[in-house]
């Protein structure tokens, strides 16, 4: 029987990482492997790929829009419960529970996990860093536990009137983000009762996607936008190899569970984790950051499917997604929902399983279908 394969690529290229910003980097790339005598249905190939540049200190400069000042209209905005920012860890145990795991982050906090078996659409993430909570990253209706948002877009704007530019004040300085217009419109920065709340979108649908709260301290530590300051220069976190390795397996298994949360959201099944494939995607990831590329195809190991076949995986079906210095996994994952090519695999009816493979702000989805998986 003749194996044919067919592929589909999307590539950009590397940038260098400068003293005074980054580029945020994602690319998707499809293979298929099938029998000439029975042909999936064909996947049609995306048109575009993003590119966000995003520098992250730079001098002052003029942006479109005049800072908004929303203090009297948060007064009004319903907060359903408690704000869980600075809640006591032991309250955190008295209303959620134990969490399913704790996950070491590269920030100051250490990522209490608590996903929703009932309601696989809902997601919760808790930072806790000196016995209290600092961040807070929540999908679905676990959203409106804690807020009374709306949840679309438009009506957001309408309500918060996003700004390209926002000021806080933090322990110390003065910070002013400044937002381009692609965060403005995926990912827009707003203050509710004392904190700072990310809101990620899905632009495909304009719907609200999931939250991401945070104080003041830890929002200038992460720096997720362009920010100009007054004060203490926001300084990322340098940490050894051994912490990094254990931040690594942390945000890979939330990439995975919230990749499945995303996948429950449209009513699919979700991936089983393969954990062979999750070793072809680290090394990918490891490869990419240590010989300074950004591209699916490897200079020493060829294409997704060279490097399956080197440990063995036999496959049908197999795809990945790549990304490169967004502040988390779990921000790569919102940038992948936000990008057609990405979109695809995240969101492909015929992927069964999935291993992701992190390498400090490196990442890497690999997505594959089995022979037995496909129905003959």
């Amino acid at each position: 029987m003749n194996i044919g394969v067919i592929y589909y690529r999307i590539e950009v290229p590397y940038e260098e990482v400068t003293d005074y910003g980054y580029t945020r980097l994602s690319s998707s790339f499809f293979l298929i492997i099938e029998s000439d005598e029975r042909m999936s249905k064909p996947i049609s190939e995306p048109d575009d790929f993003e590119i966000e540049d995003v520098p992250l200190l730079e001098d002052e400069q003029s942006v479109e829009d005049d800072p908004v000042d929303h203090e009297d209209e948060n007064e009004e905005l319903d907060s359903n419960e408690q704000s869980l920012i600075g809640l006591l860890s032991s309250e955190v145990m008295e209303r959620f529970g134990e969490p399913v795991r704790i996950d070491q982050a590269i920030y100051s906090y250490d990522w209490w996990i608590y996903p929703h078996d009932e309601k696989p659409t809902s997601y919760l993430q808790m930072g806790i860093q000196d016995d209290h909570v600092v961040t807070v990253f929540a999908a679905g209706d676990l959203i409106d536990s804690f807020y009374s948002f709306a949840d679309t877009y438009e009506e957001l704007d309408e309500y918060f009137s996003f700004s390209n530019q926002v000021e806080v004040k933090a322990s110390k300085g003065q910070y002013q983000f400044q937002l381009s217009n692609e965060d403005l419109t995926s990912r827009p920065l707003v203050e509710v009762d004392g904190d700072w709340v990310q809101l990620y979108f899905d632009t495909f649908t304009g719907e609200l996607s999931s939250i991401r709260v945070l104080d003041a301290d830890t929002l200038v530590e992460m720096r997720p936008y362009s920010v100009s300051y007054i004060g203490v220069t926001p300084e990322r976190p340098t940490v050894s190899n051994e912490v990094w390795q254990e931040v690594e397996k942390g945000e890979a298994r939330q990439i995975f569970d919230y990749s499945n949360v995303i996948r429950a959201r449209h009513g699919l099944e979700p991936y089983k984790w393969e954990e062979d494939v999750s070793v072809v995607a680290y090394e990918h990831s490891r490869e990419m950051k240590e010989k300074e590329y950004f591209s699916h195809t490897s200079p020493e190991y060829g294409e997704l499917d060279d490097r399956f076949d080197r440990k063995d995986i036999r496959f049908r079906l197999a795809g990945e997604n790549i990304a490169a210095m967004y502040m988390d996994g779990l921000a790569a994952v919102e940038g992948w929902l936000n990008s057609e090519g990405h979109r695809v695999n995240l969101l492909h009816e015929e992927f069964t399983h999935l291993g992701v493979g992190v390498f400090q702000d490196y990442y890497t989805q690999n997505f594959m279908t089995p022979w037995a998986n496909i129905n003959e």
